[in-house]
């Protein structure tokens, strides 16, 4: 076990080779950004997340590819390089123009999992066309895929999901907005009325959909640790127990959001000030039991990312 200090006297006690499914390098120095990015987050390299994973006792991260380096996947091959075979990674390609032997490259470097990138915005039609095609890219080396999208898409996959034949994981809760983000109160204290919400929870229930407990605040205003998340943790966990993963969101970039505050998108922004530790003391709260917090820590994460290397759980 690892023992982290949480936001309370109370230590939060993580299982061995706990996993962190969502995380982020960035490197500007040695890996220039897409000039055509949406917001300038400030450097957050390997050394500054090795040092974040032992804070928080995390074994394995996952490293996706922030949205800033747009396909250009240097950065995240170089980070893979010097985790030295512990992490996983998430690509974003352009499906109609890379080509099979870079697929097989990624693989080969630790990818296992390519993303589709919408955030809250996107027709379902655009959506629909991008899943399909990066489901295509994501059988080819038995990869995952990952959507980052307006949760209302699910309605519109609800029926798509089950004949892509990939494993498919959605981030940072599905999207689901809670009434802090909304404004409206039902969206917290039932989250089935929010719309795509349904169809998502029948695709976990089904084992068709992995769910990321990430980010929360990409869905709630309510901080700081954004507890009026619970009811929609505690919808998808009990839906779906074998089928969520944790996952920080690391280094917490304000993406967008952040633009104002420095002038527009070309300025470097801050990271937004996240309690690590108290967001993974409540998560272990959330999850309920030991069981629990072994699935959704080691267990799940290990199935989603194809982990079978010989670790002594204890």
């Amino acid at each position: 076990m690892t023992v982290i200090a949480g936001a309370t006297d109370n230590a939060t006690v993580l299982p061995r080779h706990a996993w962190d499914s969502h995380i982020h390098i960035i490197d500007p120095e040695r890996f220039p950004m897409d000039p055509d990015r949406d917001y300038t987050p400030k450097a957050a390299t390997v050394a500054n997340a090795n040092s974040f994973l032992k804070k928080t006792g995390v074994f394995h991260p996952v490293v996706v590819l922030p949205s800033v380096y747009g396909t250009n996947n240097s950065v995240l091959l170089d980070a893979l390089k010097a985790f030295n075979g512990s992490a996983r990674g998430v690509c974003v390609v352009d499906p109609d123009t890379i080509a099979n032997a870079t697929l097989d490259q990624f693989h080969a470097a630790g990818v296992r999992g390519v993303r589709v990138n919408f955030g809250n915005e996107g027709t379902n039609e655009e959506i629909v066309e991008a899943v399909w095609k990066n489901a295509k890219i994501a059988a080819l080396n038995n990869w995952n895929l990952q959507l980052w999208l307006p949760i209302r898409a699910f309605a519109a996959l609800h029926d798509i999901i089950p004949k892509l034949g990939v494993r498919v994981v959605t981030d940072h809760y599905g999207h689901a907005l809670v009434g802090s983000r909304t404004g409206n109160m039902s969206d917290t204290i039932d989250p089935y009325t929010i719309a795509g919400f349904p169809e998502m929870i029948d695709l976990v229930q089904r084992k068709l959909l992995f769910v990321k407990i990430s980010a929360p605040y990409q869905n709630s205003k309510l901080t700081p640790l954004y507890d009026d998340m619970r009811v929609v943790a505690d919808t998808i966990m009990a839906n779906g127990p074998d089928m969520v993963v944790y996952g920080s969101d690391w280094p917490h970039t304000a993406s967008k959001e952040g633009n104002a505050a420095v002038g527009g998108r070309l300025f470097p922004q801050d990271f937004r000030k996240i309690d690590d530790a108290g967001i993974i003391a409540q998560t272990v709260e959330w999850a309920g039991s030991k069981q629990q917090v072994q699935r959704l820590f080691v267990d799940n994460p290990r199935r989603l990312w194809q982990w079978y290397a010989n670790e002594t759980i204890s």
